[in-house]
């Protein structure tokens, strides 16, 4: 495996246009936690757009984790 440095990887993106990065969760978390944990993300998420029963679902786990929360129900709809 050849890993690049961070100038090495930039020089290859601009070969291919604009070079773009995506950065992770942890990254978001590590850089404005007032915002991007998911205790913060669930006090602000408007759930009577979702559905009626999808805060239930995360009272219902113990949970402001939206993955658990996704987790749950994508493994009770393959059930």
């Amino acid at each position: 495996m050849n890993i690049l440095t961070f100038d090495d990887a930039l020089a290859h993106a601009k070969k291919y246009g604009e070079p773009h990065i995506l950065l992770g969760n942890g990254f978001s978390i590590s850089c404005r936690p007032d915002i991007f944990t998911y205790g913060k993300l669930y006090e602000v998420a408007d759930f009577t757009k979702l559905s009626p029963y999808v805060k239930g679902v995360f009272e219902a786990l113990g949970t402001q984790d939206f993955e658990k929360v996704i987790r749950a129900l994508s493994d009770t709809y393959k059930s």
